[in-house]
């Protein structure tokens, strides 16, 4: 059994956790145009090099930004407006179910049931559907 009050600080670790993957295919195919953009300047192809790697870079920044700057900034706006995140969440779990109980919430649902996980060294997210979020 855990339980506790969920903090910002591990609202916001737990969506970027959500978001890694996404982020590195992000990543991984921006630097991939670049690459591509620079190769294209190499041999004389300005203006559709110059779009690539301007693109790539503005997209990186654009990563940046959303992950350190807006990211944050909207999970302390959820954090101010849903009162249940305040509250004191105990989780138990058995062979059969994991379940969260608190003075909002009480729900139950069997771990055949969740399709997906992820996790770090602080956290587990399990996922019930592939379109969650």
């Amino acid at each position: 059994m855990i339980s506790g009050v969920l903090t910002e600080e591990q609202h916001l670790h737990a969506l970027r956790l959500h978001r890694r993957k996404a982020a590195k295919v992000l990543v991984g195919g921006l630097l991939g145009c670049a690459v591509v953009g620079l190769a294209a300047l190499a041999v004389g192809h300005h203006f559709p090099g110059l779009v690539l790697v301007g693109g790539s870079l503005c997209g990186l920044v654009g990563a940046f930004v959303q992950s350190r700057l807006a990211l944050p900034r909207q999970i302390a706006k959820i954090h101010r407006q849903q009162a249940s995140l305040h509250a004191h969440h105990t989780y138990s779990w058995d062979d059969e179910w994991p379940s969260v109980a608190s003075e909002h919430v009480q729900a139950k649902r069997r771990w055949s049931d969740y399709i997906r996980l992820r996790e770090s060294d602080e956290l587990l997210l399990l996922y019930h559907s592939d379109i969650m979020f």
